[in-house]
């Protein structure tokens, strides 16, 4: 016999309430690499993530390239090499601008 469980469609959906304090903004993203941490713009770190996430799911390794604050690289990304990428938020009670600068992408 099995245990299943059945589920309100709409217990994991939030309140309008609480969604409406939720108004983050996703403005870089911060690879740590081996020993290395990158920062780069979302446009370059959603590339990144998602030929990472191809990789990953494929079992292949290969060079990804990286643009960052500081400049280019090429990573090697697959399954037996540890990386990872945080989303960093607009900083509470501060612009993207104030943000960016803070991170050195401005």
């Amino acid at each position: 016999m099995s245990d299943t469980h059945t589920r309100d469609a709409h217990a994991d959906v939030l309140p309008e309430a609480e969604v409406a304090g939720l108004s983050a903004k996703t403005v870089a993203h911060v690879i740590h690499y081996r020993r290395k941490t990158y920062v780069t713009k979302p446009s370059e770190g959603y590339a990144l993530l998602k030929r990472v996430r191809t990789l990953l799911r494929d079992g292949t390794t290969d060079l990804v390239p990286l643009v960052h604050r500081d400049g280019f690289v090429w990573l090697a990304v697959g399954p037996s090499i540890p990386i990872a990428i945080d989303e960093i938020e607009t900083d509470q009670g501060h612009s993207e601008k104030h943000t960016l600068k803070r991170l050195g992408l401005d």
